[in-house]
């Protein structure tokens, strides 16, 4: 049968991510991929869940079995909001909604916010699976330029002063950012946050990679600068435990929980429950610093091999970033250099990283770039791919010259 008259607008809108498409070239095994910004499977904290989901069936079984509260398990809405505070977010239970991972919170925010046209405001680059899910409720993109140090609120200001339509919303990864891996400093969030406010902008702020922090020095969440209820924030159970259990969070302000959640019903009813119990066991448990002293302990000591070796055996032209904490590596090969025509080769040498362009939001840009992720291989295999992938650059580099 024939479906093309019958697809939706809205399925029409929707665009396969070159991301999909180029990493079906790296299946084999004896590929180094810097591409996936996926944990290591290996620091999982196997053994300590499957004991706290042994006894949670056990003792509590009769309600995890079951179909759960649309807005969340409320002991790990309780355990959320106490973690919050952390982050120094003064919230309660009643501003949390438990979601299936952190991109529900994507969707539940644009479903909820977003008429068709209406103007959203974008880092540049800025999170994949974010753009293709507001592109799907045919926003508008005014990208802003998100460099080291992630968005300049003064810059922002001067953008939003000239902005016509006016933008509704501000969508934002302002710790360890996927894919630049830049940061906000402490000093502009409230600036950020204030800027906000005077141009009536709600912010999406979008903290996966927060707590994976190599600094030793406490960020403060833009949502802690919030005094109104303008700051929508998105967490994630993903990089700080286990993306297979599908859990993150929005806190937010209770009437628009509300409306989040009757959004939510109407596509899953419920987040898997047996896994908030487990996660909420997890939290009260007080397990999760020391797992992330673990977590950190790993990922920063390979993130400072991928930037001696990048130091080591890339081309002097390429610029890169040293980020903070988080996954990633975001480095920029000269002018009339092509990172999507390149990654066949890199293949071919057996390393693969993600094409930069795939994080703008319009097409054409950023083409000479590219992301690396250095989380979920370890040491010697950082050295040997970033090693193999300057080869690849310095042979295109001399192709030019």
């Amino acid at each position: 049968m024939d479906y093309s008259q019958m697809f939706s607008q809205t399925s029409n809108r929707m665009k396969p991510s070159i991301i999909r498409r180029l990493l079906k070239l790296v299946q084999q095994s004896d590929v180094i991929s810097f591409a996936g910004g996926t944990p290591d499977a290996e620091l999982f904290p196997k053994d300590l869940l499957a004991d706290i989901a042994s006894r949670v069936i056990r003792e509590q079984g009769k309600l995890a079995l079951q179909y759960g509260e649309t807005i969340g398990w409320m002991p790990l809405r309780e355990q959320v909001a106490a973690y919050l505070k952390d982050w120094g977010i003064d919230c309660t239970a009643e501003n949390i909604l438990i979601t299936t991972g952190s991109q529900q919170g994507l969707f539940l925010s644009g479903i909820t916010l977003l008429n068709p046209g209406e103007t959203i405001v974008v880092e540049e680059p800025s999170y994949l699976g974010g753009l293709l899910c507001f592109r799907n409720f045919s926003a508008q993109f005014l990208p802003v330029k998100c460099g080291e140090n992630g968005l300049d609120p003064a810059e922002l200001d001067a953008i939003l002063a000239k902005a016509s339509p006016k933008p509704k919303l501000l969508y934002t990864i302002p710790t360890f950012q996927n894919p630049g891996g830049s940061t906000i400093p402490d000093e502009q969030r409230g600036a950020l946050v204030e800027v906000a406010r005077k141009h009536g902008l709600l912010i999406i702020e979008d903290n996966p990679y927060g707590e994976l922090n190599y600094t030793g020095k406490t960020l403060r969440s833009l949502k802690s600068f919030d005094k109104e209820g303008r700051v929508i924030y998105l967490g994630s159970f993903s990089k700080i435990a286990s993306p297979g259990m599908r859990l993150g969070w929005v806190c937010a302000d209770p009437d628009l929980i509300a409306r989040m959640a009757m959004a939510k019903e109407t596509t899953d009813v419920c987040t898997d429950v047996l896994s908030q119990a487990i996660a909420a066991e997890f939290f009260k448990g007080g397990h999760l610093k020391a797992h992330l002293q673990k977590l950190i302990g790993t990922y920063q000591k390979r993130r400072d091999v991928m930037l001696s070796a990048i130091a080591e055996h890339f081309p002097k032209e390429v610029r890169y970033n040293k980020p903070l904490g988080g996954f990633f590596i975001w480095a920029g090969l000269p002018e009339g250099q092509n990172t999507v025509e390149l990654f066949e080769k890199a293949v071919a040498a057996k390393v693969a990283y993600v094409v930069g362009t795939a994080f703008y939001p319009n097409e054409g840009q950023g083409l000479n770039t590219l992301r690396m992720a250095f989380c979920a291989v370890d040491e010697a295999r950082i050295q040997e791919g970033i090693q193999r992938l300057g080869v690849v650059f310095k042979e295109a580099l001399n192709q030019k010259a």
